[in-house]
């Protein structure tokens, strides 16, 4: 069994030593993997905050968001994260993108399993999928109070596609 990690330089070891490509960002101890998935934008990142015990993933969902949807776009997410379990959309207004963001806290001496680490960052990318298109067609003008109905819109659009296929 492996040991729980604890430390952000017990994460890169785990990562090197399991062959999992990576990418690193040593000063604000952030690593960025593949998300194997086209059509998100950037690859997943994982960070190790430095002065609290937590980790967060971030899967960017959108760039480039028109100043002008962007209020739009807020009243989507905040109804989305609303509406969710597990809430954790965001918008970052400095550079204009939409994502999604997972928070897990890792408390020493406990830190986190890596499998269970590989299973939430697995989950920030499917969410972020999941939801892509929906926030998409908010961006693109439809009313983002009407997020619920365009993400169902979306699902219901994926399952026909689904079951012509098979």
């Amino acid at each position: 069994m492996t040991a729980a990690l604890q430390s952000f330089e017990q994460l890169v070891q785990y990562l090197l030593d399991n062959k999992i490509p990576y990418r690193i960002d040593e000063p604000r101890q952030l690593v960025e993997l593949p998300s194997q998935n086209a059509s998100l934008p950037t690859n997943v990142f994982v960070r190790w905050e430095k002065h609290v015990p937590f980790l967060q993933i971030v899967q960017f969902m959108i760039e480039g968001v028109p100043a002008g949807r962007v209020r739009e776009l807020e009243t989507a997410i905040v109804r989305a994260d609303n509406a969710l379990e597990v809430g954790g959309f965001g918008f970052d207004h400095e550079r204009l993108r939409c994502y999604y963001r997972l928070t897990i806290p890792v408390f020493p001496p406990d830190g986190i399993n890596p499998s269970t680490l590989i299973q939430l960052v697995q989950g920030v990318v499917r969410t972020a999928e999941d939801y892509r298109d929906a926030f998409q067609k908010i961006v693109a003008g439809t009313p983002g109070e009407q997020i619920a109905a365009v993400y169902a819109d979306v699902v219901a659009q994926r399952q026909a596609r689904a079951a012509a296929t098979s």
